[in-house]
């Protein structure tokens, strides 16, 4: 039986400073195939977390984010547009069902050149079916598929894919493996795909289990491209979560995962008749407005590469080191 080990689990060994200062190490990062970020941190596709204005303000920061799909057309459209008038990269999600090809099509006429194929089990012939033909028929697109923990979905992608997201049940509030009894810790589910995705020149995102800065060193550090997280971003002040009020004062932002009633309700009236919730709601303290949140994770990602003996991403991947904790 396979044993996963989580970040906690994990720390980075010591080695040599090859860096005068640590302000010289290099975080600039390929996300995707041909995109480049100084920051590689991705905001989840969230409804809780992004929307336009929040994905302007980060690419104008140098990090990334993903549109959410829990909009109807006419709406999303518009989020589009929004970002189309801003920036060069224009991300959005798509589902699987019979609808979403159309979707996708409606999305890349009025700007879309980014798809993520939004799917929590996404190893599966739908998933790859659907990311083929958009990649054949739109060639121009970044096409990015998951999630996964399953490396061998790498072999079946290679050829269109242009980054895979890799991880399950991980998210803060996220509770698939309470519910369907699938997850792993994400260092080891990162980790397995390392070799493969250097060798392909696939780029990995890990999606999930980031809760302080050293997630993101040690995701980096065991394979990744960047790291994707909700619940950092949703906290700021200027993401898409609601506040929550206590004496007419706002305390608290509302983190709810997409699969659960409280989103499921707002988007669609309600759960799939025969499905569960596989999302919970959570009460974030409100924290540090973003450009100051991302200051310190890519700060702390700069340091990590120090310790870890490396000079930038590429150098860092190559010659960390790991020790077990206990």
């Amino acid at each position: 039986m396979e044993q996963s080990l989580g970040f906690e689990s994990i720390s980075i060994k010591q080695k040599k400073n090859r860096c005068s200062s640590r302000l010289d190490a290099d975080t600039k990062s390929e996300i995707i195939r041909g995109i480049k970020v100084q920051i590689p941190l991705i905001a989840a596709n969230m409804s809780t977390v992004i929307n336009a204005d929040f994905y302007i303000k980060l690419s104008e920061l140098g990090a990334f984010g993903f549109l959410h799909r829990a909009l109807q057309e006419a709406d999303y459209v518009s989020e589009v547009l929004k970002v189309t008038k801003n920036c060069q990269w224009v991300p959005v999600s798509i589902g699987v069902g019979n609808d979403q090809y159309n979707l996708a099509q409606t999305l890349i006429k009025n700007g879309a050149n980014v798809i993520v194929i939004d799917i929590a089990h996404g190893y599966s012939d739908t998933v790859i079916d659907l990311g083929k033909k958009l990649k054949t028929d739109f060639p121009h697109i970044k096409m990015v598929v998951g999630n996964t923990v399953n490396p061998d979905m790498m072999y079946e992608v290679e050829d269109f894919a242009d980054a895979v997201k890799v991880g399950i049940a991980q998210g803060f509030a996220c509770e698939t493996k309470n519910t369907a009894g699938c997850t792993e810790k994400q260092f080891s589910a990162v980790l397995k795909f390392k070799e493969l995705s250097k060798k392909m020149g696939l780029p990995i995102i890990s999606d999930g289990a980031l809760r302080e800065p050293a997630d993101l060193v040690k995701s980096i550090a065991a394979g990744a491209n960047s790291a994707m997280a909700g619940s950092i971003f949703a906290a700021c002040p200027e993401s898409a979560a609601d506040f929550f009020y206590e004496d007419a004062i706002a305390t608290k932002k509302i983190y709810a995962g997409m699969a659960s009633e409280y989103v499921q309700n707002k988007w669609k009236g309600g759960l799939k008749s025969g499905t569960c919730a596989e999302g919970g709601v959570r009460y974030l303290d409100v924290g540090k407005p973003v450009v100051q949140m991302l200051e310190t994770w890519q700060g702390a990602l700069r340091s990590g590469i120090t310790y870890g003996g490396g000079i930038d991403i590429k150098s860092f991947q190559e010659c960390v080191e790991f020790i077990r904790l206990i």
